[in-house]
């Protein structure tokens, strides 16, 4: 049974925001115009083939998107590399590195949404005209945004010239008809890509027990966009990676039980963190543990009412002098004492 929850629907300027349910499952949905909005993408490591791990979160911050969500699948820790809490300690020891990668790195990104652990995008991923992954089969579905603007949907093949394209698992919708699609994952949460006339469409949905959620599958989810009036659709990377930035705010619920435990257990190698960096990516999370992904994708508005000076740029300098106030209000105290 589909029904919207009374009181989410929100208009944030052009950008649609609401909150749906099927069978107790929240969804969330975004549209936001073409015409508004241009798209940013995770950019690529100096080596062109690869791109750093980052929250949504961290990745909405960093490029001023006010909408944003994971795409591609990606390659990182293996979690068969810990097989026992003895393997675990050890790591945060730097006596063990899964997949090289040192338990102090992994903390660092956790707690500021980015850093230097290199993900393996997988599917094709072109950035701006470049190419960081090229399409070698698998992962066939293709979402590409071209430089003028817009949103199309490819199965096997690129478009001639691309110029910023995602790969997801399997296309849902073309042309307003359903695709034939695995049905037999009903748990795991989505996130999908899709168009409404001249609307980009952003949608993910819990599962997993998460937020209390029991999971939809494909073929619920192709019903669901149909009568949301979506055309064309494309599921990009779900399970717990899936995660949903709108306006500063993650709005479902993403788990990552690595970064569950790395924001509690310090190593004892960290290198230093920026504590305003942590902070804000700590209240981005209000409770969840935000799992880094390979390639994050976001809307950013063509005109910016701040000639020139996104909303990022105000809200770091308000957060740096609130920190400064903060560490001096603790040093008089201190010296009182």
């Amino acid at each position: 049974m589909l029904s919207v929850l009374p009181g989410l629907g929100v208009s944030l300027a052009t950008l649609q925001y609401a909150i749906h349910r099927i069978d107790q499952t929240q969804v969330y949905m975004v549209a936001a115009p073409m015409a508004d909005y241009r798209v940013v993408m995770t950019e690529p490591t100096p080596s062109g083939e690869d791109t750093y791990l980052e929250t949504t979160a961290a990745f909405a911050r960093r490029t001023g998107a006010v909408v944003a969500m994971n795409t591609n699948f990606f390659r990182w820790l293996n979690a068969q590399s810990l097989r026992s809490f003895q393997d675990y300690q050890k790591w945060i020891m730097g006596e063990l590195a899964p997949a090289g990668i040192g338990y102090a790195a992994l903390r660092q990104t956790c707690l500021t949404g980015r850093g230097q652990i290199p993900a393996g995008v997988l599917g094709a991923y072109i950035v701006n005209g470049r190419g960081v992954r090229p399409y070698e089969g698998g992962y066939a579905a293709m979402v590409h945004f071209p430089a003028q603007g817009g949103v199309e949907f490819y199965r096997g093949k690129l478009p001639e010239q691309p110029f910023n394209l995602v790969s997801g698992s399997q296309q849902l919708l073309e042309a307003g008809k359903k695709l034939p699609v695995d049905g037999s994952d009903r748990t795991s949460p989505k996130a999908i890509l899709g168009k409404r006339g001249n609307e980009y469409i952003f949608v993910v949905s819990d599962g997993r027990g998460n937020g209390g959620s029991k999971g939809v599958s494909f073929p619920q989810l192709q019903t669901f966009l149909l009568e949301q009036g979506v055309t064309d659709a494309t599921a990009v990377d779900g399970g717990e990676s899936a995660t949903l930035v709108v306006k500063g705010e993650v709005k479902n619920h993403p788990r990552d039980r690595y970064c569950e435990l790395a924001r509690w257990i310090p190593a004892p190698t960290l290198t230093f963190l920026n504590p305003e960096e942590e902070a804000r990516e700590a209240a981005m999370a209000m409770g969840r543990s935000l799992r880094p992904v390979g390639a994050n994708l976001g809307l950013v508005p063509r005109h910016s009412p701040q000639a020139g000076l996104p909303f990022a740029f105000w809200q770091n300098i308000r957060e740096r002098l609130i920190a400064r106030l903060r560490a001096w209000r603790d040093a008089v105290w201190r010296h009182s004492v």
